[in-house]
């Protein structure tokens, strides 16, 4: 990711620093952009509901929110990431890990499910520290990183399980992801928890300050003694963690462990983070915009199969929503401006008659 200019001198580091992170999460304009998110989700319900009689049931309503929930957990991940100003590319592929795991642990050895649970959590987010000290410490970028920890995280789930999946949990860990707390299933619940303790440690605490800080300018925030390197850490290991807790989830629903549950996420969970207004740049982004985003690419996907679309087409759908949405994030942001693409277009058709001429 690109470092932002350094705090101009006549202003503490420190003091800009802070008032950058805390203006990038909480402004109007943020606010505006959350806003037209769930208006145009709610555009696309009304709509949806008048193509398809079977839109706007309790059933398939229910059946959106259990999609979404696994896909907010690692939307939310890399949505806190992102803010600090870095990418993992290893989130989807932790899921279908954390889950061969628990299965290799509870199925296969025995080990009490409560247990197989907090192993396989605890051994994910080792794996995002793991990706988080190899980028501090060989200053390597951390796409880099979590592009390599994806390989490793995704062939050791396939080994686990044989390339097969392991089912048969029983039925404490089957709970988790089909039992009720009165109407609310708990695997709508435990996301919705986990989102509310998130936004809170993002918007009102030092940690939350910090990775708007380290996102926004790593050199101010490193001149007032936040530190990059434990932040970075701190940010892979978190989106380890929530990855691997969204894998518990799905293998409890499925009652099964697989190299490939979960791995096929990382698309859609993009596509809705990108959507709900995160700065690939780093320095802003809202969980309740990524919740958005990941609503709205749910409801595409579910919308589309029943008007019996095919699902290439909807895979082709989320690419070009994601580029479309880059596009305009930089637009809003001025990385695209008129003078730069008009001294671009001059340029383009300069090369293409030189390039006839010589034919």
């Amino acid at each position: 990711m690109r470092e932002k200019q350094a705090p101009t001198p006549d202003s503490p580091p420190g003091s800009r620093t802070a008032e950058s992170a805390s203006a990038r999460s909480d402004s109007p304009r943020w606010n505006l952009q959350v806003i037209g998110i769930y208006s145009a989700l709610l555009v696309m319900g009304i709509v949806l509901t008048i193509l398809s009689p079977y839109f706007l049931t309790v059933q398939n309503i229910r059946s959106l929110l259990i999609t979404a929930s696994t896909l907010s957990l690692i939307g939310a991940a890399l949505t806190i990431v992102l803010i600090a100003g870095e990418i993992d590319l290893s989130f989807a592929a932790m899921q279908a890990f954390a889950g061969s795991i628990s299965a290799l642990l509870i199925i296969e050895a025995g080990v009490p499910w409560p247990l197989g649970i907090v192993l396989a959590v605890t051994i994910g987010t080792a794996a995002g520290v793991v990706s988080g000290a190899v980028t501090v410490i060989g200053r390597l970028p951390t796409f880099i990183t979590t592009l390599a920890m994806l390989g490793i995280v995704q062939g050791t789930a396939f080994l686990l399980t044989n390339g097969q999946p392991v089912s048969n949990f029983p039925d404490g860990y089957q709970a988790v992801g089909t039992n009720w707390l009165g109407p609310i299933p708990f695997s709508i619940l435990v996301p919705a928890v986990i989102y509310i303790g998130l936004h809170f440690m993002l918007t009102r605490t030092v940690f939350g300050l910090h990775i708007f800080a380290v996102g926004g300018n790593k050199s101010a925030a490193e001149s007032v003694g936040i530190s990059w390197g434990r932040t970075i850490i701190s940010v892979l290991a978190l989106s380890a963690f929530l990855s691997s807790i969204s894998g518990i989830l799905i293998t409890s629903r499925l009652n099964a462990g697989s190299g490939s549950y979960g791995a096929d996420d990382l698309l859609p969970a993009v596509a809705g983070v990108i959507i709900g207004g995160t700065s690939l740049t780093g320095g802003v982004g809202s969980l309740w915009g990524t919740f958005g985003g990941i609503m709205i690419v749910v409801t595409i996907g579910d919308g589309l199969t029943l008007l019996n679309v095919s699902q290439f087409w909807q895979q082709i759908l989320v690419g070009v929503i994601i580029m479309g949405a880059v596009l305009i994030d930089q637009v809003t942001r001025g990385s695209i401006n008129a003078p730069r693409l008009r001294a671009l277009v001059p340029g383009f058709r300069g090369r293409k008659r030189r390039t006839g001429s010589t034919g």
